[in-house]
């Protein structure tokens, strides 16, 4: 039953991978934990390149890790990253479009300290006041981004299919090549806890994963997506600071039980436990389906303002 020994189902030996955003929060932890397990190439994207070549400082594998320099918001900067790569490998076999930004805060003013509501005045200053540009900005990176980004890399994830091997009866071919687009569990959340910009950027995303993932099925090229909820990062980190969260935030006890019922943040091991099942074998009949990873959160934040 080697088959299903966890060696076998988890394997992702030999893969070539290309991540956005790779030089940071969770797109390094997925960077990293790819080349532990024994991916053969893995290209972090993504605008800074000292945080790139941290990524690649961290990664165990000599060689293994890459930096490229690229714009998600920009055509030509992906053009340029696709050629790129595409001089160093036949092919990718995963593509996570990862990249994101919370952008300026948009959420209209609390309640105020006798328990009213502020009027529709003060909403309508408050939001209206922040200009579109800051919007518009947000919407670029977390959905355009992301959507341009997939399509760049279109040929070489097609390159990975036409290398597997002709189907055998009654054994399991070696997945096709896949797509994970990094979403949020803000976009499934109405109360806006953290922003309209950011909440109504990922509800596009992960609607993106869906649409994809129907225009793509007849190339067989799989296309998924991850929702994460509280994970520290420097994206996420003023958000542990606003709550008063020491540290990692991933220790039980950190958060109330009532805005995450785990009453910890995400940790390294629970996005790496995540991306390895996708990568591997054993999350080759995934397509179209979104990875909620956040202990609980989604259950009971729509009580929580």
């Amino acid at each position: 039953m080697a088959h299903l020994q966890a060696s076998q189902l988890f394997s992702v030996q030999d893969r070539v991978v290309v991540i956005t955003g790779g030089g940071s929060g969770l797109g390094r932890t997925m960077a990293r934990t790819l080349s532990t397990n024994g991916a053969s190439k893995i290209f972090v994207l993504g605008r800074r390149e000292d945080a790139l070549h941290e990524t690649v400082s961290q990664s165990e594998s000599s060689g293994v890790v890459i930096p490229v320099p690229c714009d998600v918001t920009s055509k030509e900067s992906l053009e340029a990253a696709y050629q790129t790569i595409a001089a160093q490998t036949s092919h990718v076999d995963l593509l996570v479009a990862n990249s994101g930004t919370m952008g300026t805060q948009m959420r209209p003013p609390g309640p105020k300290a006798d328990g009213s509501n502020p009027t529709l005045s003060e909403v309508r200053d408050t939001l209206f006041s922040i200009p579109m540009e800051d919007f518009s900005s947000v919407l670029n990176v977390n959905v355009v981004g992301a959507y341009y980004t997939v399509l760049a890399f279109l040929p070489l994830l097609e390159a990975a299919n036409k290398r597997r091997p002709a189907p055998e009866r009654d054994v399991l071919t070696p997945p096709s090549a896949q797509v994970v687009i990094t979403s949020s569990i803000a976009g499934f959340i109405r109360l806006v806890p953290f922003s309209y910009a950011y909440n109504l950027s990922k509800a596009a995303t992960t609607h993106l994963v869906k649409m994809l993932s129907t225009t793509l099925a007849p190339y067989q090229i799989r296309v998924n997506g991850i929702t994460p909820g509280m994970y520290h990062s420097e994206m996420a980190d003023p958000l542990y600071a606003n709550g008063g969260v020491q540290g990692l935030g991933i220790s039980e006890g950190s958060f109330a039980k009532e805005s995450i019922p785990a009453t910890r943040g995400g940790g390294e091991q629970d996005i790496a436990g995540l991306i390895v099942w996708m990568a591997s074998a054993s999350g080759g009949y995934l397509n179209g389906s979104i990875m909620v990873t956040d202990g609980g959160r989604l259950g009971v934040v729509p009580s929580v303002y």
